[in-house]
């Protein structure tokens, strides 16, 4: 044994390992026949997480990963610490989701709040543009009464005037008649 390599035979090297005693029938066959590893008991079987696969098999196998082949989640031990690991992980993952879930209502609000300013703007410049024609029109209304007030006040110059006007026409005109008109 001693003209073999270490590092071929990583079984050789590694200490040897402390396995529960468990009845013969928890124990089960690996598929490739390499390894037997024990099973739990249904009773205490737990669930577990990543970080109990990389314990488990660095434990078994030293400090050499296995191969994915070897490696099946049912055959693996479960310690109370990594329990525990899982549930605070579990814990943290569940945080983690409502912590998104209030993100993602946060920012639905936002984008409500932004549809409602894109609007409120939008109603702005049409208001605006309804007081930018009223405003004109009255502008020109303003015009118009002037104009109309000027030409208002000329009239009334000539109606002041208008029967002296008419009765001194009437009086010239008698005079272009061919025939002699009496006045009453």
């Amino acid at each position: 044994m001693d003209d073999m390599d270490s590092h071929l035979h990583p079984e050789a090297s590694a200490p040897p390992l402390a396995v529960p005693s468990l009845p013969f029938s928890a124990m089960s066959p690996s598929p490739l026949g390499t390894l037997a590893l024990p099973l739990p008991s249904p009773a205490t079987r737990r669930s577990i997480s990543m970080g109990d696969f990389r314990r488990v098999t660095m434990a078994l196998y030293g400090s050499e990963p296995p191969s994915t082949a070897t490696t099946a989640p049912s055959s693996k031990m479960v310690t109370p610490s990594s329990s525990m690991e899982f549930e605070a992980a579990r814990r943290r993952l569940l945080e983690m989701e409502e912590r998104q879930r209030v993100i993602q209502e946060m920012e639905r609000r936002l984008e409500e709040l932004r549809e409602v300013f894109v609007r409120s703007e939008q109603e702005a410049v049409e208001h605006g543009e309804v007081v930018t024609r009223i405003a004109c029109a009255a502008q020109q209304g303003e015009m118009y009464t002037a104009e109309n007030s000027q030409r208002f006040k000329k009239g009334l110059r000539f109606k002041k005037h208008r029967p002296t006007i008419v009765f001194s026409s009437m009086l010239g005109l008698r005079t272009c008649l061919p025939w002699p008109v009496k006045l009453k």
